[in-house]
């Protein structure tokens, strides 16, 4: 199965008042911990969605293939289409945020494993009744994905696919991101 993993780090981090993935997070950058996530991964290409140039080169010392972001006032959207447009057509989509820093790779690992051996055409992750990202979309809906506008993810598409979705349960705290200024203790 070809899957094609998506990490998107172009946002404009309105909420947080700056930088946002680039801030010290526990004594490296928030944007770190998705990458050392992902770094894990073998077997399946990355694209970095990002405007950023030190997360554009961190990338590129993993293997991953960096993607530029449209301007952050486009919205998600515009994110989402830009990696579509950079990814393989015959491929699984597995978009991931750049600003959940407990979600693991051994994690991600375990979500990829058990979505590939569901027979599902769609993949999310989820604790109880919240979903949460990373999420997984087929070649059938790369369309829907790059008709998507402004601030519109992919949650609208997985909404009116529940009956064909695999839900991989996580921990609560792999799902926690970080909007707003955090302290370091």
């Amino acid at each position: 199965m070809k899957i094609d993993i998506i990490l998107l780090a172009g946002g404009a981090s309105r909420r947080f008042g700056g930088q946002k993935l680039t801030a010290d997070f526990f004594g490296k950058p928030l944007f770190r911990y998705a990458l050392e996530a992902l770094s894990s991964i073998q077997e399946h290409p990355v694209r970095v969605v990002t405007r950023n140039l030190e997360i554009c080169e961190a990338a590129r010392q993993l293997g991953f293939y960096p993607v530029e972001a449209p301007p952050p006032d486009e919205g998600v959207a515009a994110s989402i289409r830009a990696g579509v447009q950079a990814c393989r057509p015959n491929a699984f989509l597995c978009f991931f945020v750049c600003d959940q820093p407990f979600f693991t790779g051994e994690e991600f690992l375990q979500f990829l494993d058990a979505f590939k051996a569901s027979g599902k055409a769609y993949g999310r992750v989820c604790c109880g009744t919240r979903m949460g990202s990373p999420c997984i979309f087929p070649p059938s809906a790369h369309r829907e994905l790059l008709l998507l506008t402004g601030d519109e993810g992919g949650r609208r598409i997985l909404r009116q696919k529940e009956a064909e979705t695999f839900f991989f349960p996580v921990p609560e705290n792999c799902l926690r991101d970080f909007d707003v200024p955090w302290e370091n203790r």
